[in-house]
């Protein structure tokens, strides 16, 4: 239940942040860093467990208010990629902290083609030859590198929501 809590605060604030602040700097017309995405998978790949989706769905409801684009499309996006970083995250190999970074890039991958084949969907028009130079691959590389920066933040997050008393039964 704390990490929801934790969700509830934090998700809301790098979303308003994100939407707000950040298309302020210069570098954000390349380099569009997704901070919800990339906190939600982390935390996926830090705690994988069921909370991760509703991380997912918290993350993708403040997104989706605070963006132009159709209702839904992010919180559908970001699940399925949560999803993903979820499962990926469960496994034993996810102590490995370049194959944490690999599930990361994947599910960063997964939920802008997700996003996109929404947005086509819905009717969004677009230069779909310049998208995966363009916004995909930036995109792509910046946030891996934040998830480099975030993935230690949210593993001592999670070990200090998480304590497990002598009563604890999962």
């Amino acid at each position: 239940m704390r990490n929801i809590i934790v969700a509830l605060l934090v998700l809301p604030l790098l979303a308003i942040l994100q939407s707000t602040l950040l298309p302020y700097f210069s570098w954000y017309a390349v380099f569009k860093v997704n901070l919800v995405l990339v906190t939600v998978l982390s935390w996926n790949l830090v705690y994988p467990h069921t909370e991760g989706v509703l991380w997912a769905l918290i993350g993708g409801l403040m997104m989706d208010s605070l963006s132009g684009s159709h209702m839904g499309t992010s919180i559908i996006a970001l699940c399925i990629a949560s999803l993903i970083a979820n499962w990926a995250g469960s496994r034993a190999w996810s102590s490995n902290i370049i194959l944490r970074l690999f599930t990361s890039i994947s599910g960063i991958i997964i939920y802008y083609l997700i996003y996109l084949l929404l947005l086509a969907t819905t009717g969004w028009s677009a230069d779909w030859t310049s998208i995966p130079i363009n916004h995909l691959l930036p995109s792509t590389i910046i946030n891996a590198l934040a998830t480099i920066l975030i993935l230690p933040i949210l593993r001592w997050l999670s070990s200090h929501t998480t304590r497990q008393g002598v009563g604890y039964i999962k």
